[in-house]
């Protein structure tokens, strides 16, 4: 299975699980691929800026420490990924998730997510 983690599951998964139920942990240790959307590495920046969250290290650190450990990989919102995100119903207000939920539609790919906002666009999710 392809996995696509949110921000708050790349969050969680850089600590050694944080919130991820031992299923998604599971699963994320099998998975045949894990992706991320470069958006998250502009909520991550953000974040750090406001002092809201820590991590070890700068924010192309953390993902580069994500990437030797687990082989995450980013996908880059392109044209299609922003069109089809501005184009989704107003189920969820925030446009980084938004953004998230478009890769994973248009990749095929099962979200890592926390936030239940995502479901009503028919993704696949799991926490």
């Amino acid at each position: 299975m392809r996995y696509l983690l949110d921000t708050c599951a790349l969050i969680w998964l850089s600590m050694g699980g944080g919130d991820l139920s031992s299923d998604a942990r599971r699963r994320i240790s099998v998975a045949s691929a894990l992706h991320y959307s470069s958006i998250s590495v502009w909520e991550i920046a953000q974040l750090m800026k406001k002092g809201k969250i820590v991590i070890p290290n700068d924010v192309v650190g953390f993902i580069s420490d994500l990437n030797e450990q687990y082989g995450i990989t980013t996908i880059t919102p392109t044209d299609d990924i922003m069109i089809r995100a501005a184009q989704l119903p107003d189920f969820h207000k925030d446009p980084a998730d938004r953004i998230i939920i478009a890769t994973s539609l248009i990749h095929d790919l099962t979200i890592v997510t926390g936030d239940g906002k995502f479901t009503p666009y028919g993704v696949r999710t799991i926490c």
